[in-house]
């Protein structure tokens, strides 16, 4: 189909070994920085930090709840892929601190100049497709951050929305979630 276009719409990477001691002065700099406060979760990861400066995002996690409590933990880190150059000065303070750097997922989207009414979506796989808020959404909501995930939805209509732009011609959004099987139970090394 013309005009289509392929981006990675957001990535996402574990730095495994960081040393508490590290977390401790490294979040205190960069909440500092940019004027932000860490939070503590009570599910997935416990200390968030989430960076929106309106073009460039950086969400940083640190230690798992479920983890044995040890000094080393992993650290997550989603951005776009052009914030990973914003933020180059922050993460390679991470990726020297870590024992390793595996990337996780990543969300590749495919952006198709029709709308979202004349475009024909199906699993061949047998995924159940849900509705929600005019995004078609194919899995469960626990299977969100899983490979093959898949979203759909007006991405004209998001953009007029939420960033109050507004763009020529039609333009659906197919997001899928790409995540690597490189051994069972751990993402890829890189």
């Amino acid at each position: 189909m013309k005009g289509v276009t392929v981006t990675i719409d957001r990535i996402v990477i574990d730095f495994t070994g960081v040393h508490w001691d590290f977390f401790n002065e490294f979040y205190k700099r960069i909440c500092d920085f940019y004027g932000i406060r860490m939070t503590v979760g009570e599910r997935g990861f416990q200390y968030r930090i989430r960076i929106n400066t309106g073009e460039h995002f950086l969400h940083i996690s640190y230690k798992l709840i479920f983890a044995p409590k040890t000094r080393k933990n992993t650290m997550r880190i989603e951005a776009y892929p052009k914030s990973l150059v914003y933020f180059r000065h922050w993460l390679e303070q991470i990726r020297d601190y870590a024992k390793e750097v595996l990337f996780v997922r990543c969300d590749v989207a495919f952006d198709i100049p029709v709308p979202i009414q004349n475009l024909f979506t199906m699993s061949k796989t047998g995924r159940k497709v849900r509705l929600y808020k005019a995004t078609r959404y194919y899995n469960g909501k626990h299977q969100r951050q899983e490979d093959g995930y898949c979203r759909v939805y007006d991405k004209k209509r998001e953009l007029s929305e939420r960033k109050q732009q507004n763009i020529k011609g039609e333009r659906t959004r197919m997001e899928i979630v790409y995540a690597p099987k490189a051994s069972p139970n751990r993402p890829q090394s890189i």
